[in-house]
């Protein structure tokens, strides 16, 4: 059963090229669409070094994503330069002093319905304490 989640998970988040990112912290309730790329259940986002989520992350590691087709929330964090960035085709060719990634893990993801409201299936992906 966890790994047909994990599987169905990696399915679901490989749907979509941008989502919603929320933030709260200091610098409030923040809410931008970034480009992301899924590396199994992983979600890698370029941000602006200027984005207010940054500062908001240093406070507090939750985040929530939106997409059309999901929702998920989880703990995000910001790589630093000294950590290997994955090579993913979001980074720019040129003018990444420009760019962080966030890498997001997520904790529950909500398939959304395509026609009606609320989620029509749930995956929780925290570990069991």
């Amino acid at each position: 059963m966890i790994n047909y989640a994990r599987e169905r998970a990696i399915e679901i988040l490989k749907t979509a090229d941008t989502a919603v990112l929320a933030t709260v912290g200091l610098n409030g309730v923040q809410a931008s669409e970034f480009p992301y790329k899924a590396i199994e259940l992983d979600l890698y986002l370029l941000v602006p070094r200027t984005s207010d989520h940054l500062f908001n992350l240093e406070h507090d590691d939750r985040v929530a994503l939106h997409t059309e087709q999901w929702e998920l929330t989880g703990k995000g964090r910001v790589l630093s330069p000294e950590e290997k960035w994955p090579q993913i085709s979001l980074l720019p060719k040129t003018g990444t002093a420009y760019y962080v990634l966030i890498k997001v893990v997520p904790s529950q993801i909500q398939v959304l319905r395509s026609e009606g409201w609320g989620p029509a299936e749930t995956i929780d992906l925290s570990p069991l304490e």
